[in-house]
């Protein structure tokens, strides 16, 4: 009688589709203060900043926008798992002059 083995696993970790580049605490803090960080996914953005003025999708990435006060916008890029790859700075909209 032959007894296979199991190869071990770890219990009570689970694996977010970010790669659990943050965890629980960092995520909540961020939500809390309405922050966006790498990791985070795009139901964590939403949480933290609401439903996106604007959602472009192209390829692999999808963006969201959100206008800001004063004619200014932030922007978040997700890649292709729905992660923040990265914001860009809020923009000023330009004059129409």
């Amino acid at each position: 009688m032959t007894i296979k083995g199991r190869e071990p696993g770890i219990v009570g970790s689970q694996e977010d589709k970010c790669g659990n580049l943050i965890d629980a605490r960092q995520r909540r803090e961020a939500i809390i203060n309405q922050r966006v960080i790498a990791g985070m996914s795009q139901q964590d953005v939403e949480s933290a900043l609401g439903k996106p003025d604007k959602v472009n999708i192209r390829t692999s990435t999808t963006s969201y926008r959100y206008d800001l006060k004063r004619g200014r916008s932030a922007q978040v890029d997700f890649d292709e798992r729905g992660c923040v790859k990265g914001k860009t700075k809020s923009r000023t909209a330009k004059s129409p002059r």
